[in-house]
């Protein structure tokens, strides 16, 4: 299940009859004269009455000949969709295991601003992500402007390997990303 709050704890509020703790999904409709906002304000995301704000949320369920293969969902803003992304493309076109596909270094481009933030962080568990030194000349080299990042989205991925001859019961791999100090529990 993938859910939003929009922030650590939402709108600061907890309901007293459910202990839930409400959503400040207000935050993603966009407010005229906001200049710090990412993407910048535009008229179609403006709060209005029947609106509904514009969100990133990308949960992913992946299928292949009807059987469960991966479900992936992040958080992080407008990093969530490359982010959600890039570990299904590790994964799955680039064949990397699942911990791999989390844990490779990031990179984000918006269209604005018009330059390619790259991952160069280590994170609260100590784990350094970097964009590797060759990749960022290459991107360089293509007239790439860039910028560094001091944070990313951050991962949550669960991989089930599918029955095969030798197998009695599937595998299922489930990862949290280290980035937020995460780990995966289960019974």
């Amino acid at each position: 299940m993938t859910s939003t709050v929009n922030g650590y704890f939402g709108a600061y509020i907890l309901s007293s009859s459910t202990g839930i703790v409400l959503n400040n999904e207000m935050d993603d409709f966009s407010i005229p004269g906001n200049v710090s906002a990412s993407p910048p304000p535009a008229p179609p995301n403006f709060i209005r009455p029947g609106k509904r704000p514009l969100s990133s949320m990308t949960p992913a369920i992946v299928l292949k000949d009807d059987q469960l293969r991966a479900v992936v969902g992040a958080s992080g803003g407008a990093l969530i969709i490359p982010t959600t992304a890039e570990v299904l493309l590790n994964h799955f076109a680039r064949g990397m295991d699942p911990l791999s596909s989390v844990m490779a270094p990031r990179v984000y481009h918006q269209l604005l601003p018009n330059a390619v933030r790259y991952e160069n962080w280590t994170s609260v568990t100590g784990d350094h992500f970097e964009v590797p030194t060759q990749i960022r000349k290459s991107l360089q080299k293509k007239g790439h402007i860039l910028e560094p990042l001091t944070s990313g989205a951050i991962c949550q991925f669960i991989v089930h390997k599918a029955w095969t001859e030798n197998e009695v019961t599937p595998e299922i791999v489930a990862v949290s990303d280290p980035r937020k100090g995460g780990v995966p529990a289960g019974f």
